[in-house]
Parts: C-alpha cells; structure tokens; sequence
C-alpha cells in the first residue's frame, strides 16, 4: 500500500527544477484531481488520487514534459467524474484536454460488450496518437502502475489486461523505442500470466547473483585494463537480461533456465561513433565472438531508431555474455525512445513522418474495420516482430515476420496483388507461400488480369492481404452466381414456352425441394466450398474446413478420421460455421 503524503513528497521533490509556473499548475492539477476522485478508491482499497500522482511520477521517469505530466494527473478525471472536456479546456487549455480525451475509455454505453470497448478504446487512443504522439507515452505510465497493482483484480480481468498489454503495449512501446516501458511491461505481464515461470528465472537469477556479479565484475576489470591504455572515454553497465525474453528463450529452444547460455549482458558507453567500433575490435582481440551473433545497428539502425552495435563473446569457463557498444545519446534513445527528444532537443515533438507504421494505422482508420478486425489488424500486422524487404528499386516495406511473397505483393498495392502471378526473392523463383527473410529482395510478377485463388488464404500471414482477398473471391463468387441465375432463368423460359407455369412458382417448388446450407467460411458467407464425402457433414455436426489444392475449401466432419491424414493440415485449415 503506497502512502499519498510520501508519493506527493516525491512529485514535489521530481518538479523542483521546472519553471515555476509550471510546478504551481502541476501541483494544482493535483488538487483538482483528488477533488473529482473524492471518496473513490481503487481496488487495493487505497485512495484513487494514489493512482494519478504515480502515473505524474512515471512521466516524470520517462523525461515528460509539464503538459504530459498534467494530463497523467487528470487522466481519469473525465471518466470517472462529472467534469467535462469542456472544463478541462477552460482551466488548463486546449492541448492538455486533448490529451487527456485522447487516454480517455469509450463510454461502457457506446460498446455492446467489454470486448468492444476496449478495443474501440485502443483505436481511439490510437487515433489521438496520430495527432500528438504524446497521448501514447502517457498511456504507457497508466498502464505501468496499473500492471504494478494488477493483483487486487479478479483473475479473469487480471488475465485480459496482461494479454492486452503484451499484445498490444509492450510491443508499441518498442515500437516508439521506448525499451525501458517495453521490458518492465512484459515482466510484469509474465508475473501475472505465468506466476510460476516467473518465480522460477527469478529464483535462478537471485540464486546465482553472486556468480553473475563475480563473471561481470571480472569482465569489467579486463575491458577497464584494456581500454584504460588507450585513453578513451567509456562506462560500462551490466545487468541481467530481462525475464520475459529469457521466458521467450527458453519457450523457444524448450530448454531449462539452467540451459539457456547468454542470461546476461554487458553494456559499453562511449563517448564518439569512431569509438564504438574501436571498442568491438578491442572486445574481439580479448574474447572469441560467437558467429552469427554480431548486429550493427549503429550503420543499419531498426526502424524504432535503436542504435547499437550487439556481439556474442564466450568468457571464462566457456560462458556467453552479450556486450553492447553504444553513445551516451544512442543509450538514452535506446531506453526512452521518443521521449528521449524532450530530453536533448529542447521544443521538439515527433512527428507521424518519424515513423513508416504510423502511417499503416492511418490507412486503417481510412478502411473503416470493424473493432475486431482493427484489434486484429494491429495486434497481427502492425505491432509483430517486424521483417525489412526491398523492392527491386530499393524501396523498403515493412511486414510482420513470417509473411509471404502475396503478403508482399498487397503491401504495396491491392492491385498488385489481385494481378499477382509469381515472385522472385533475391533473383530466384520463389512459391507464393514461402516464408520471407530479413533483407530479401522481392520482384512481384503480375499478368494482365485478376488472378485471386480461393488457396492463397492460406498462403498468407497479414490480415490486411487476408481481407484484399475475401473481398475479392466475395466478388467472384457473386458474379458467378449471378451468371448460373441468368442462365437458369434463360433455360426455364425455354422449357416454359408451352405451359401455364411461371418461373417464379417453379422456382418457389424448387427451393421448397431442395434447401440451401449456408456456410460461413472465416467470417465470409458468399466463398465457394464442397462437402468431404468421406463423412458427408450436415448441419447437425460441428464442421471443420481447409484449403486444398485445386479444389477450393474442403468442409468435414470436426472428428473427420480422415483429417489427420492430410499434410500440413494445421496450416491450412480454416474456421467455418453453419449459418441460417
């Protein structure tokens, strides 16, 4: 249980170097806050003012500026008070309510279920990120100190915030650069998703601190010896790595914690470019590197603006340590991302043309998704392990890893797409379904027309080429039933020229006959399928499909024998559901 009269203490002690008139309106803001939240506590049974003074204090942490660190303080105000956007515009102005709007839930009366409204809420907060990149660090130190006191909640809320969080702000978090937020939001995600995994790379690291401390203190003394000779500036940082990407490691490899090699890091700071690469030859004279393992991200920086320069060594008693070579400025960058430009360029805000994915969640705003397929989108497309492919000219388009060459080809435009008829990664042919690499380059061959197959959703990873192609198989699909009526009515004028029947009763005896089974496939209900007549599925039966080749969507039986005799069937199967 936190103390209100410490924490505000701390606030006053974080503000003592800010101009006056901003430490006099921070202080008042907390005033006003405590005065909407009067007589509301939090689940912890703590005060609610608790709450916002943490979140200024966070902020303060992630080098925020005056008007972020109000808008943390008054954060929740309009939600859970009667005070409006309105007056928050007339006392504090128009940017800081912005701000605050932009944090702001969705009203529980504006979504059917709570599903909804978190995720209309992330695509509104999204929206006023666009706008002021601003409104996304302050989410970040609300959902910090939530995720801090997650254990008061009730199991299944506790399970839904944490998957949130590493489904949507950790991975955004990295995405800004911001490597701290991303790091402490995963292990806390992890302490509450998986408490034992945790307790157990907790328990190895305290246990083996000393051993750790010793390795790291030795590695120290020699890079000291070494570099002190040359006379160049340098500190050096150790630390452990960080839990969640042990977890990752070991989920990974299926190993042990005992099992996993490179469990620590150490970290070099120097002072110039020309240094950091002077170092990493000193770092390869003293210890054998371990091949593959070497990254420049100093002359190939990612494209959250990270720049290092990352080597494997193998230390004492054949142990892997990972060293690190940076800048004192790229080491800040590295840790507090698009803060870091509050803190060494004075009246600088990033823009929406600093970063490409900003302009992908642009786009979808344009397409007007439903909430699922927009939490789908940015969970999937936008905020996964990203991959780097060039176009024959050299332009580079972003994607999540394991995309396709079809996923590719949608990228860059849907056209490109519908007409696609074959790729090249790096001058050779390629499948259509091959998994692409970091670094290939991509020649997309197209034919004159349309050439969308009903198999290439299974080919591909993105949710955007994956709604490019429904969309267009819908159309497809539509077009030929339209031509089978056509032709159907034609033939019934024909065999009806001599009798008193008219089409539209033949037409009704027929459909009385012969009723429709609609099947809805992957949420589409205009796709072309056929029923497996090893089991001969009806409506009565829980039914599976998957894509075959040459013969569209197969529909079975979900016990079906026969589905585990088909290759790579996990790969290509697809929901599919019976519908009036």
């Amino acid at each position: 249980m936190q103390n209100k009269e410490k924490l505000l203490e701390q606030l006053k002690t974080s503000i003592i170097n800010f101009e006056p008139k901003d430490k006099e309106t921070i202080l008042n803001a907390v005033k006003f806050a405590e005065k909407c939240h009067k007589d509301q506590l939090r689940a912890s049974g703590e005060e609610y003012i608790i709450h916002p003074i943490s979140v200024a204090l966070n902020l303060i942490n992630m080098r925020a500026d005056a008007e972020m660190i109000i808008a943390g303080i008054l954060h929740d105000v309009v939600e859970d008070s009667p005070v409006t956007y309105e007056e928050i515009t007339k006392i504090y102005g128009e940017k800081i309510a912005n701000l605050v709007d932009g944090v702001t839930k969705i009203s529980k009366l504006k979504a059917s279920n709570k599903s909804e409204q978190n995720a209309e809420t992330i695509r509104k907060m999204l929206f006023a990120m666009i706008k002021d990149i601003r409104v996304i660090i302050i989410k970040f130190a609300d959902k910090l100190h939530n995720m801090q006191t997650l254990e008061y909640l009730p199991k299944e809320k506790i399970k839904r915030i944490a998957n949130e969080t590493l489904d949507i702000y950790a991975p955004l978090a990295g995405r800004i650069g911001m490597g701290v937020i991303k790091n402490e939001l995963e292990n806390l995600a992890l302490k509450s998703l998986k408490p034992d995994i945790y307790d157990i790379i907790d328990d190895y690291i305290v246990k083996n601190e000393m051993n750790i401390e010793t390795t790291l203190d030795e590695i120290t003394k020699i890079i000291k010896c070494k570099l002190g000779k040359k006379e160049i500036p340098f500190a050096i940082k150790s630390r452990p790595k960080h839990y969640y990407s042990i977890y990752k490691k070991m989920r990974k490899y299926d190993k042990k914690i005992d099992e996993i090699f490179d469990l620590f890091g150490v970290r070099i700071i120097t002072d110039t470019i020309d240094n950091c690469y002077f170092i990493f030859g000193i770092v390869h004279s003293i210890w054998m590197p371990i091949p593959g393992r070497f990254k420049d991200y100093i002359s190939s920086p990612k494209h959250n603006g990270y720049r290092s320069l990352h080597t494997t060594v193998l230390v004492e008693k054949r142990k892997a340590v990972e060293i690190q070579i940076r800048t004192e400025e790229m080491d800040k960058v590295n840790e507090y991302g698009v803060a870091a430009h509050w803190f060494y360029k004075e009246d600088s805000t990033p823009k929406v043309e600093d970063f490409d994915w900003l302009k992908n969640l642009m786009e979808f705003n344009k397409e007007g998704l439903s909430w699922e397929d927009y939490y789908n989108a940015i969970r999937d497309d936008i905020l996964k392990e990203e991959i780097y492919i060039f176009t024959p000219k050299g332009d580079i388009i972003e994607l999540p890893k394991g995309s396709t060459p079809l996923d590719f080809a949608f990228k860059i435009h849907t056209d490109v797409g519908y007409r696609c008829k074959g790729a090249k990664a790096n001058g050779n042919i390629i499948s259509l379904n091959t998994e692409l690499n970091n670094g290939d380059v991509v020649d997309i061959l197209t034919g004159a027309k349309p050439n969308v197959k009903l198999s290439w959703l299974a080919y591909v990873k993105t949710n955007h080429a994956k709604r490019k192609i429904k969309y267009a198989l819908s159309q497809i699909n539509q077009e030929s039933q339209f031509a089978k009526k056509k032709e159907t009515k034609e033939e019934l004028k024909e065999d009806n020229k001599d009798k008193n029947i008219t089409i539209e009763k033949k037409t009704q005896i027929k459909k009385v006959k012969s009723p429709k089974i609609a099947v809805e496939i992957n949420g589409e209900k205009n796709l072309l399928f056929n029923f497996a007549k090893c089991c001969n599925p009806s409506p009565k039966d829980d039914i599976i499909g998957f894509v075959s080749r040459g013969r569209g969507i197969i529909i079975h039986k979900a016990d079906c024998k026969s589905l585990k005799n088909i290759k790579d069937f996990e790969n290509r199967k697809i929901e599919v559901n019976w519908t009036e």
